[in-house]
């Protein structure tokens, strides 16, 4: 139950907390269990009231007290909150955090919703809460968590609730902030992971479509070198996102992606094979040309600039191969000679 109503009728008369229990059912309260509630809720008044004059520092002595004396009440719990604030108005989300990790640990009417914050505040420090309902201020650059912070934040919920919403949200968060502190194989791990792992989640698309995208910005940035297993690979975890989840709202992104790296590709095939050419290293050419063939067989269709010299090369493929044809006289048949002979290039 929800007890925050009973807040402002403790402001007006400390000595209520009794009579409430009684009229809600509950088991009747010893003299000194009624008077430790009375002290809780005098101590509770006190902290608002030193909040009310601004006085932070004493508002926070007061809460943590109520916290000590009084751990399993509800007054605890309301004193936890008011702390929380006041973590939250000075800027300081690890201790807003620690709070709402004793609230959600100590406090199990407050779990759900403790939680439920905890995961707004990581976001926030990732600049993903602008959607949310209750969306906080933006955090500025010089007050971002490290994101060591941030992993022990998200492991903690992770921890403390392993099935809950809260808990599957903050294991796609780890990849998130792994992506962001650059550390991005452990985060295309982490996606792959979370894939794996919740196949039906909502979120599961988002997942797989960071897999594809750490692999598709990485060959971006490794363009100006030579990157054919970057690019294959972009192009292998593309394919395999379209496939995996053909109905995300991801897939004119991953479609845009894969037809920019396949463009490379055929670019690259192509310059090579005109290289090759140039250099009058026809057998070298006619590899590349096949190669173009086989990947992009549109380059065949009639009005194709290479059409015709990409049949050539198919047709030179049943003549001896640059791999087996040698300088000089045929092996005979019969055992192999023992000298290796020397290949055209």
């Amino acid at each position: 139950m929800n007890w925050n109503f009973i807040q402002p009728l403790i402001q007006s008369s400390p000595a209520l907390p009794g009579l409430l229990y009684f009229l809600l059912g509950a088991a009747p309260l010893s003299a000194a269990d009624t008077q430790d509630l009375e002290l809780a809720a005098r101590l509770l008044q006190r902290g608002q009231k030193a909040l009310v004059s601004g006085d932070r520092k004493e508002a926070l002595e007061r809460f943590a007290t109520v916290t000590k004396k009084y751990p399993a009440s509800e007054y605890s719990a309301m004193a936890l909150w008011e702390m929380y604030r006041i973590h939250l108005s000075l800027n300081e989300p690890l201790e807003a955090f620690g709070v709402l990790e004793t609230l959600a640990t100590r406090q199990p009417g407050h779990f759900t919703r403790a939680q439920e914050e905890q995961l707004l505040l990581v976001k926030r420090q990732l600049g993903m809460a602008k959607d949310e309902r209750r969306s906080l201020e933006p955090v500025k650059k010089g007050d971002l968590l490290l994101v060591d912070d941030l992993l022990g934040m998200l492991a903690k919920i992770i921890l403390s609730g392993p099935h809950s919403e809260e808990g599957i949200q903050a294991h796609y968060l780890l990849g998130v902030a792994l992506e962001k502190a650059d550390r991005v194989e452990e985060a295309q791990a982490r996606h792959e992971e979370f894939v794996e792992t919740y196949p039906r989640h909502e979120l599961a698309d988002d997942a797989g479509y960071q897999v594809a995208d750490i692999a598709f910005k990485k060959w971006k940035k490794m363009r100006g070198a030579v990157s054919p297993k970057d690019r294959e690979r972009a192009a292998v975890l593309l394919t395999w996102f379209l496939t995996r989840f053909p109905e995300s709202d991801k897939g004119a992104q991953a479609r845009a992606g894969l037809a920019e790296v396949l463009v490379a590709e055929e670019r690259e095939l192509r310059v090579l094979a005109q290289y090759y050419e140039g250099q009058g290293n026809e057998k070298a050419a006619a590899v590349y040309y096949r190669q173009l063939a086989l990947k992009f067989p549109k380059l065949l269709q009639e009005g194709s600039p290479l059409r015709d010299k990409i049949r050539m090369a198919i047709e030179a493929e049943n003549a001896p191969s640059e791999v087996t044809e040698k300088v000089g006289p045929q092996v005979p048949d019969g055992p192999l000679r023992q000298d290796r002979p020397r290949e055209i290039r």
